[in-house]
């Protein structure tokens, strides 16, 4: 899955360059770790599963733009049985796609807001079976860009959803460059 993204996420951030190279700061691309909580039934899941975001922010104005995001997590989890003994294993992958306003307050501060869809895909697998369960529901989050350099990004951001009875927070820190 992965290396099936690299090649159109590459092909985007070259077309982006060569398109916007005569704009000056008016792009953001960022990179970024991502790590979400989940709980189910109101339960915490231990050890959360992590991955990566990439986030880019156009201006339509000097001050208002619009921002686009995609997260991906994954983990890999043992199940044990009430014995402690090994019955099967998971592996969660959790998508999130969304797109929002954001606004530009000075030069060092950038706010967004986004709302898009998330995609939960797990496959369990033990000696007797094979499940697997994909639900997509609505998720929604804020985050903020601080420029500390003119062309320098640090982007911090949270999003949220609900899938049935699975509560998925997502948080992001990450780098980027503004050009």
């Amino acid at each position: 899955m992965k290396n099936k993204l690299l090649l159109p996420i590459t092909a985007i951030f070259l077309s982006i360059m060569a398109f916007n190279a005569s704009a000056t700061l008016k792009n953001t691309l960022s990179i970024g770790y991502a790590q979400s909580q989940i709980e189910v039934d109101g339960d915490k899941v231990d050890e959360d599963p992590k991955g990566f975001n990439i986030k880019y922010d156009r201006k339509i104005d000097n001050n208002l733009g619009i921002i686009g995001s995609f997260v991906y997590n994954n983990k890999k989890y043992n199940c044990h049985d009430d014995n402690d003994k090994n019955a099967g294993h998971a592996d969660v992958n959790y998508y999130l796609f969304s797109v929002g306003p954001s606004y530009r307050f000075n030069e060092y501060i950038n706010a967004y807001g986004l709302i898009g869809t998330s995609v939960f895909n797990v496959n369990y697998k033990d000696i007797f079976e094979e499940h697997r369960e994909n639900k997509v529901s609505i998720s929604y989050g804020l985050g903020l860009q601080i420029n500390p350099i003119p062309n320098v990004a640090i982007d911090a951001s949270y999003e949220y959803s609900k899938l049935d009875d699975t509560k998925f927070g997502t948080w992001v820190l990450g780098v980027g460059y503004r050009f």
